[in-house]
């Protein structure tokens, strides 16, 4: 990725997290505040973000060259979220072309885990780090910065299955026809 790319990919990120945090604090938490950080880390060894309490105060890290590296533009790619919801309708995973959906996506998921340990301090209750807490803040972030703007995914996965069987039915041909050559 050339550093125009990531530059225009790194100001999507910062006024997306302002954007999100300005309306935590409008509508949940008028005091949180992103204190401990808000760092964007480009390093290819990077293959996690994180999200929650830093010495600071809640934070975020985003991986990014794990959530830019992989999105051809205008094609159907599935974004994954952890196995136990990633088939939840409203916080699991999702079919995007956009190219910035899946860095939402991430940042809305650690910025709930910022909430959470927040959340924590101020109530004096912790709960699992995808527990109930969290999967509210996490719905809430999603239903408002991300699900109503993504493309109908019923659409796109049947787009997306079918690229795939393409894709396999290639690569199946190709090993039948090695096979073939190979035995004769």
């Amino acid at each position: 990725m050339d550093s125009i790319q990531r530059a225009e990919y790194t100001k999507f990120s910062m006024d997306f997290i302002n954007e999100v945090e300005a309306w935590i604090q409008a509508e949940i938490y008028p005091k949180f505040k992103l204190s401990g950080g808000k760092k964007l880390d480009w390093s290819e060894k990077r293959t996690h973000s994180r999200g929650g309490m830093y010495a600071d105060g809640p934070g975020i890290s985003i991986g990014m060259y794990w959530c830019t590296r992989t999105h051809a533009e205008g094609e159907v790619q599935r974004v994954y979220e952890y196995a136990s919801f990633d088939k939840d309708r409203f916080i699991g995973g999702i079919y995007t072309r956009n190219k910035y959906d899946k860095l939402r996506l991430t940042i809305l998921h650690e910025i709930a885990h910022a909430l959470q340990y927040y959340s924590y301090r101020i109530n004096k209750h912790r709960c699992k780090p995808h527990g109930t807490v969290w999967k509210n803040f996490y719905l809430r972030l999603r239903n408002q910065f991300l699900n109503p703007y993504l493309e109908d995914q019923i659409a796109l996965y049947n787009e997306y299955e079918a690229n795939k069987a393409e894709i396999l039915g290639k690569k199946n041909s190709v090993i039948l026809y090695e096979r073939a050559a190979s035995a004769k």
